[in-house]
């Protein structure tokens, strides 16, 4: 009887493991959402703010393949503690939001969250669709905070 709970534990087990996993990543997705409000709002100090914490969340996820995508995305959130210029914080959080793109995408998925384009700046981001299905672009916050489309 032993020998065949055994592998039924090694599979609990590891589907703990995956869901530990996805569970950080949510986080830094959540943190994410809260940088993208922060760019809605044309909020510098608040950009500032959650671009720390967005920090702190990808420097907790154990996947080494995430880690490696967003190596050069935790630098540009560095540059977002200490920027100033909102459109320059725009080309950051660009470079930013296609790392997580990769890894939402190619190593850690989460079926509440899409990619969306648009079409006017030529940029992407990352929305949550079990919130909201309004496209919010933290792009085009001033002018048309509503233009894109999701991709995905």
């Amino acid at each position: 009887m032993k020998t065949v709970l055994a592998p039924f534990f090694l599979f609990l087990l590891l589907v703990q493991g995956v869901h530990a996993k996805s569970s950080l990543f949510s986080d830094a997705l959540k943190s994410y959402e809260k940088l993208n409000q922060a760019f809605l709002n044309n909020d510098i100090d608040e950009i500032k703010k959650e671009s720390i914490v967005l920090k702190e969340k990808i420097s907790k996820l154990d996947n080494t393949k995430a880690l490696d995508t967003l190596k050069y995305s935790q630098k540009k959130l560095e540059f977002l503690q200490t920027n100033d210029d909102l459109d320059q914080a725009q080309e950051a959080f660009n470079i930013i939001s296609q790392g997580m793109l990769v890894v939402l995408e190619k190593h850690l998925r989460d079926e509440s969250y899409s990619r969306y384009y648009c079409p006017m700046v030529k940029k992407y981001w990352i929305q949550n669709i079990t919130e909201s299905t309004k496209v919010m672009n933290p792009y085009a916050s001033k002018s048309m905070p509503h233009c894109g489309e999701k991709v995905n």
